[in-house]
């Protein structure tokens, strides 16, 4: 794969940004925790009237790639929007929570009976933040045998209920994903030099944990829990994305790095 042919898009509120007119760049993280992530994105030279009807709340999506090779790398809510200058150069910056702030969604308390199942409560909380389920399978679907009390923070409760069956949840594309990072039905990209790796994976340890953090050409097939069959100069096999990152912009970086597990 060749880094030419460059393709940034940009859609809100009915308006349309494209690299091939204007100057674009940003960062947009992914992980694996029920915490919406903010994006950065920064447009140049915009219209005093096309960055007033840019506006916080609304909905923002971001695809990237190649001429030929689009794809999707961010959808969620404009939590902010500043401007600054640079000389002549007139930058906005949007920032792009990749759902509703839901840090502040509580519930008071809620009794749950014996023997309930987590995977009764997960649905419940998940409704109160208001997030569709794209993916929820279970390693295990806890049964509660004394009960449980939900109370506090929405994303908390679910994190923690979660953490009881084993599993990982996490969001991406404003949608809420329960499920092992190393299971699942996601499509196998094939990662060499010849399709984008950039360098060489370095290791890493992190308790019982290992794996690789892997820097390549933008790719935006490549998200949370992504299967990367990777090929290089130390190692052959099968990882599974845990997080990471797109950088992206005209001239300048176009990459993704993932921290992938084995």
């Amino acid at each position: 794969m060749n880094n030419f042919g460059r393709v940034i898009e940009v859609m809100t509120s009915n308006m349309k940004f494209t690299s091939e007119f204007y100057n674009i760049e940003g960062k947009v993280p992914f992980d694996n925790d029920p915490l919406p992530n903010e994006s950065e994105i920064k447009i140049w030279n915009l219209s005093d009237k096309t960055i007033n009807n840019i506006k916080r709340g609304e909905i923002l999506m971001l695809n990237s790639g190649y001429k030929g090779d689009v794809g999707l790398l961010l959808h969620g809510y404009i939590s902010k929007v500043s401007t600054t200058w640079q000389g002549v150069d007139k930058i906005t910056l949007i920032n792009v929570l990749d759902s509703e702030d839901i840090s502040k969604r509580e519930v008071k308390e809620i009794a749950y009976t014996k023997g309930t199942l987590a995977s009764q409560i997960i649905k419940q909380m998940a409704g109160y933040i208001g997030l569709p389920i794209a993916q929820m399978e279970l390693n295990q679907d806890y049964r509660y045998q004394d009960g449980y009390t939900a109370k506090g923070q929405v994303t908390e409760i679910i994190s923690k209920v979660c953490k009881d069956c084993g599993t990982s949840v996490y969001i991406n594309k404003n949608k809420l994903y329960i499920r092992n990072l190393r299971r699942g039905g996601d499509s196998v990209f094939k990662l060499n030099k010849d399709t984008g790796l950039i360098g060489t994976p370095g290791r890493f340890e992190d308790g019982a944990t290992k794996g690789f953090n892997i820097k390549m050409q933008l790719q935006h097939r490549v998200t949370t829990a992504s299967v990367i069959d990777l090929e290089c100069s130390q190692f052959k096999g099968r990882v599974h994305v845990r997080g990471g990152s797109h950088t992206f912009s005209r001239t300048g970086d176009f990459i993704t790095e993932v921290e992938a597990i084995l």
